[in-house]
C-alpha cells in the first residue's frame, strides 16, 4: 500500500524564499499549503482539525510572521497538536548562530533555517531541503526530480534579483520577554497562483475539494 502524501503548511515572510521552497518540496511530492505571511496559523491548525481534515505533517514557517511570535507559535502547537513538526526559517539572514537555533529547538521547533542565497542556491537549497525531508521521513532526497528545478530557480532568480522592488521590513509582535532579533517583510497578498495559495476569501479555506 502506497504511503500518503505528505503536507507541509507554510509562511514565507519573502516571495523569493516561499517561490524556492514550493517548487522544491513540489519536486519531492510533497502537498505544499502556502499560506500569507499574515495569517493566524493556529486559527487554520484548528479550523481543518474541526472540519475533520488531515493536518499537516510540517509547519514550515518564516520568522517574519506578522501577528504572532513564531516562538509562541511552537509552544502553542507543542501543547495544542503535539505531534504537529514545526521547522522555522529566517529567509533574510544568510546564516543562524548556534545559539539562536538551540533557542528555537528549546521553544518546540525542530530546526531553525537560514535563507538560501542566489550565489550558492543550489548547495543553501539542497542543505535545507535535506533537513526538511528529514523530519518529514522522505529521504532519501530524489535528486532526478530536484537538480532540474533547482537549474530552472538559478537562472530565474538572477532575473528575480535585478527586477524585485525592495521589502519594508515589518516588525513581528515579540513578547518582551522573549529575545528576537529577526524583522520579516511582507509577503504579497497572493503569492503564487498554485491551487494551493491562500484563497481570496480569508474567512473561507479550501483543501482537497473540502471548504472549511
Amino acid at each position: 500500500m502506497a504511503s500518503l502524501q505528505k503536507i507541509v503548511l507554510m509562511t514565507q515572510a519573502l516571495q523569493r524564499q516561499g517561490e524556492i521552497w514550493h517548487e522544491m518540496l513540489t519536486s519531492q511530492d510533497v502537498t505544499v499549503i502556502w499560506e500569507t505571511i499574515d495569517a493566524d496559523l493556529v486559527q487554520v491548525l484548528t479550523q481543518m482539525h474541526s472540519a475533520g481534515l488531515p493536518l499537516p505533517d510540517l509547519l514550515l514557517v518564516d520568522m517574519g510572521m506578522r501577528n504572532l511570535n513564531p516562538y509562541t507559535l511552537c509552544q502553542t502547537c507543542r501543547q495544542t497538536f503535539p505531534e504537529l513538526n514545526i521547522i522555522l526559517t529566517v529567509g533574510e539572514e544568510k546564516e543562524v548562530a548556534a545559539a539562536e537555533r538551540q533557542w528555537a529547538i528549546y521553544q518546540g521547533a525542530k530546526d531553525l533555517l537560514p535563507g538560501m542565497q542566489q550565489n550558492s542556491l543550489i548547495t543553501g537549497a539542497i542543505a535545507c531541503l535535506n533537513r526538511v525531508l528529514e523530519v518529514l521521513e522522505l529521504l532519501p532526497m530524489r535528486q532526478d526530480k530536484l537538480m532540474p528545478v533547482l537549474a530552472a530557480l538559478s537562472v530565474n532568480n538572477v532575473t528575480a534579483a535585478m527586477s524585485e522592488q525592495p521589502l519594508t521590513p515589518v516588525s513581528p509582535v515579540v513578547p518582551p520577554s522573549e529575545p528576537n532579533r529577526y524583522q520579516g517583510s511582507p509577503a504579497p497578498a497572493n503569492p503564487t497562483n498554485e491551487s494551493n495559495s491562500p484563497a481570496d476569501n480569508p474567512s473561507r479555506r479550501r483543501y482537497r475539494g473540502a471548504s472549511y
